[in-house]
């Protein structure tokens, strides 16, 4: 062998490694979560990228396998031995993916899980206004309107509130899922509300300004074109929780003077890994531990000691209630912000109290489990929530009646899929 095909061998062999090694140590980090900050790196990475680590892997063991078969070595069978492995690991990550998504009645496209495409990217809404101006700072929404149909033809709303903390994030969160929904039929209108600062605590102010923005949203629907007796409130992490206290305190005759027009009853609730127990989440122990008590401190005015009743008034477990909205809570089994114990525990009690509520967990997965448009649990997250809508009679009128029944047996057949606890 030549000087300079040892030297293109050996610059092989080491991009090989330096491809597959990450890929080796994320794979087992997300599956047995010891290792510090690589865990919650993986937790993000892993549901988002499950098809490119076995694919890397794949082509590792290729091209480890042919240098081993011209010239083996300690190195080659080495690099063969670990591509395998990890090409074993990724393909069992992966198909406890799709099947999570096919025991809820989802079907992925593989091949659109290679691309890299953001679900914020390439989208945006229709227009913007400004719903509120507390104080007489302006509250903004953003509308993504359906395809058009005739004026009489009422579309159902789909309300966003925007996660971040309570302290940061934008209602441009999201928007090429957001556009998908209007593709679909619904009017999605998206949210921006009163952000925590230093100076500031909005534990009282966030969930009035969602209120404000379901007021206006009523009592604009003629212009918008919409039907209101459909409305389905989502939201993700901080906006979650906003969306869990609002759509349950929704529709019971109140009127805030503020808002300037009733607030109406919410038919459905949607949320992604949301805030459940902010003292349970402040003692939660971990890496994230001094970021999630920063948010805290911020949203609450300081620690659980210093302000128990408001931590206390942010639990919306207080909300349960058998009268509640049907409710579909998505979350990562493996989330190091908000344990994925309370999720668990809301959903068991409301089901104890009669709720309808409906449980999807993840494995593998953290916070931002779903931020990859065309990852296998993007593609689960936007089919199971379009699939909970049309079970619940919130869905656009062009969903026939198949898929309304094929909706409805998904829903009563639920099994809660991929948490820690089972």
């Amino acid at each position: 062998m030549t000087q300079t095909w040892q030297l293109l061998r050996t610059g092989v062999l080491t991009l090989c490694w330096l491809l597959v090694l990450p890929g080796f140590f994320v794979l087992f980090s997300a599956i047995i979560p010891v290792i510090p900050w690589v865990r919650i790196y993986a937790f993000d990475v892993v549901p988002n990228r499950a098809p490119w680590f076995l694919l890397s892997a794949l082509a590792v063991l290729l091209i480890g396998s042919l240098a081993h078969s011209r010239r083996a070595t300690g190195v080659t069978a080495s690099l063969v031995a670990t591509a395998t492995i990890t090409m074993l690991v990724a393909t069992g990550v992966l198909a406890h993916f799709l099947y999570i998504a096919d025991s809820n009645g989802v079907r992925i496209n593989l091949v659109d899980t290679l691309s890299t495409r953001q679900f914020s990217d390439n989208a945006g809404p229709d227009e913007s206004r400004i719903y509120s101006r507390p104080r007489g700072e302006p509250l903004w929404l953003d509308v993504y309107r359906p395809p058009k149909t005739p004026w009489s033809a009422r579309s159902p709303v789909l309300m966003v509130v925007h996660g971040g903390g309570f302290v940061e994030g934008t209602r441009e969160v999201g928007a090429a899922n957001m556009r998908t929904y209007a593709d679909q039929g619904w009017t999605v209108i998206s949210i921006d509300y009163r952000l925590a600062r230093a100076d500031r605590p909005t534990w009282n102010l966030a969930t009035r300004d969602v209120l404000c923005a379901l007021a206006w949203t009523a009592k604009h629907a003629d212009t918008l074109a919409i039907d209101i007796n459909r409305l389905t409130l989502s939201g993700a992490s901080a906006g979650g929780s906003l969306a869990i206290a609002a759509g349950y305190s929704a529709g019971t005759g109140g009127y805030d003077v503020e808002c300037g027009s009733p607030v109406p009853r919410v038919a459905a609730v949607v949320a992604k890994a949301p805030l459940i127990d902010p003292l349970g989440s402040w003692q939660n122990p971990g890496e994230l531990q001094g970021l999630q008590r920063s948010y805290m401190t911020r949203y609450l005015g300081g620690a659980p000691d210093q302000y128990p009743e408001r931590y206390a008034a942010a639990d919306v477990r207080r909300y349960l209630a058998r009268s509640n909205p049907p409710t579909l809570i998505l979350a990562g089994a493996r989330d190091p912000l908000l344990p994925a114990a309370a999720v668990e525990n809301f959903a068991a009690k409301s089901t104890a109290l009669g709720g309808r509520t409906r449980l999807v967990m993840f494995p593998y997965s953290g916070h931002a489990f779903n931020t990859t448009f065309d990852s296998v649990t993007n593609q689960t997250v936007i089919q199971v929530i379009a699939q909970f809508m049309t079970a619940h009679g919130v869905a656009p009128e062009a969903a026939s009646t198949g898929q309304r029944e094929y909706a409805a047996a998904q829903e009563s057949g639920l099994r809660v899929l991929g948490s820690p606890s089972r």
